[in-house]
């Protein structure tokens, strides 16, 4: 074989050991948005920091309803995640993150925009270590936030 082969080869090989830690996250953070919500455009520029601080494997799914091609195009995100009840649950209804365990499809619980970026990092590792089934030590003087989804809502798009 040539060097060209080789590196070629080797750069496959690479990639091949690498997917698996970034094929399949633990978590999918179904972000509930609108573009005219404030909360919506709060959470679009804390949850990259969110997740980063957090430093959990999750996937974001944008369920956007700001136009009738933005809603369709987030159903069939949905499907394609595997989380249409989740989907379904709050279609319509802007302004948090349900965070789902990627392999049960279970709902472990929301972020909401009322807490800060490092609040919410915090909660989002609790959710992520209930995902894997890992203990989360906390003590009884920390605070804590609700991580309590909102009622069931769904509205049809409008046209």
């Amino acid at each position: 074989m040539n060097l060209k082969t080789i590196a070629a080869v080797s750069a496959l090989f690479s990639l091949a050991i690498a997917a698996p830690a970034f094929a399949s996250p633990d978590l999918y953070l179904v972000n509930f948005r609108h573009a005219d919500d404030a909360k919506s455009q709060r959470l679009a520029g804390q949850l990259p920091d969110v997740v980063r601080m957090a430093e959990v494997r999750a996937e974001e799914v944008v369920i956007d309803t700001t136009t009738a091609a933005k809603w369709e195009k987030a159903a069939h995100d949905a499907f394609n995640k595997d989380i249409v009840p989740v989907f379904n649950k709050w279609v319509g209804l802007p302004g948090f993150v349900a965070v789902v365990d990627a392999d049960s499809k279970n709902v472990i619980g929301c972020l909401s925009p009322a807490a800060d970026a490092t609040v919410m990092a915090r909660e989002l590792r609790k959710m992520a270590s209930m995902a894997s089934g890992r203990a989360f030590k906390t003590t009884a003087s920390t605070g804590s936030v609700s991580t309590q989804c909102p009622d069931t809502f769904n509205i049809p798009p409008t046209r």
